[in-house]
């Protein structure tokens, strides 16, 4: 029987010198429900206007588009308990994915594409109709850790993401791909990279069964069951304060520059990442006031500039567009 451990979601909570391991909501995908639109889809979590896991499966109502369903729960492919999820890349219809597309932007930067296999946290209520997406988390978590077992079409990639927010900033994330078909139950690891000294609100966690990014096929299956994170073991992230930087022009076009006032002849490193926290571009020198930077090849979305010269660490936002 899985162990059923409580998200914990206030930072009054006194971490020990051990690191621990806690579960989110419905980590190993024990808990599942019938679709409001949909009777024969099964969603993992408790409900209609309920906060846990969601899919695109009530795209599958002719109200709504007509879309297959893409998210299944299974009974033979499992690492323990009685289900875990299945994930399943499919081709949705035009009149779905006009609704859905711009649902990517909090998760990746940017709109989805009409083919998706997509498992999400949030909170959606379908009779409102509303949608907030992540779980509440005010823990500076350093790990996130699932099982997966994946059977990619040709060279696609599966893809899980993770973030952490505060006020809709990020304060930290990470990535997980792969394209490797795997022969048995696999565990996968995220260590979230932190660009902001802000106190986390909120944990987002997507998973794909195709590329976010790159091209993704129809009929790529990713199965995923027993989720934990890994707390931390007290010591804080020594970020400074955000400031000091200029960024322009901004919005770009994926060419902008970073100025700042230089320091001695200290070394200086600026890096962005994307919306996860994945490091996408770095530079590092000494006594240069200007960085330019050109990621115009990189998807269209929000990025965060981070910029450190020893002394301080300074973090601002960049919309690509």
């Amino acid at each position: 029987m899985k162990k059923k451990l409580l998200l914990l979601v206030s930072c009054s909570v006194f971490l020990s010198a051990h690191v621990a391991q806690a579960q989110i909501i419905n980590p190993g995908f024990e808990t599942w429900s019938a679709d409001m639109l949909v009777p024969t889809a099964m969603n993992p979590n408790t409900g209609n206007g309920s906060t846990g896991w969601w899919d695109f499966n009530l795209y599958n109502s002719s109200f709504l588009g007509s879309s297959p369903i893409s998210v299944t729960r299974v009974t033979d492919t499992v690492h323990s308990g009685t289900y875990a999820a299945r994930i399943e890349s499919k081709v949705y219809t035009p009149t779905s994915w006009n609704i859905y597309n711009s649902y990517g932007i909090p998760f990746i930067g940017h709109a989805y594409n009409d083919t998706l296999g997509i498992l999400f946290n949030g909170n959606v209520n379908v009779s409102t109709p509303s949608y907030a997406p992540g779980i509440p988390c005010s823990v500076k978590l350093t790990q996130y850790k699932f099982w997966y077992q994946y059977n990619p079409n040709g060279n696609d990639t599966a893809e899980c993401r993770v973030a952490l927010i505060s006020s809709g900033a990020l304060v930290a994330g990470g990535v997980f791909k792969t394209n490797a078909a795997t022969t048995g139950w696999q565990q996968a690891t995220i260590n979230f990279t932190y660009i902001s000294p802000l106190t986390p609100d909120t944990l987002y966690v997507l998973y794909s069964a195709a590329s976010l990014d790159m091209s993704p096929k129809a009929h790529s299956v990713l199965w995923v069951d027993d989720v934990t994170v890994t707390l931390p073991t007290g010591v804080e992230d020594g970020l400074a304060e955000e400031n000091g930087i200029e960024i322009f022009p901004n919005p770009s076009n994926g060419n902008f520059s970073v100025a700042h006032q230089t320091n001695g002849n200290k070394s200086q490193t600026v890096e962005v990442y994307n919306v996860v926290g994945e490091l996408i571009w770095s530079e590092t020198n000494k006594n240069k006031s200007t960085f330019n930077i050109n990621i115009s090849q990189s998807p269209k979305g929000i990025y965060f500039v981070k910029f450190n010269d020893g002394e301080k660490i300074a973090t601002e936002k960049i919309v690509v567009q």
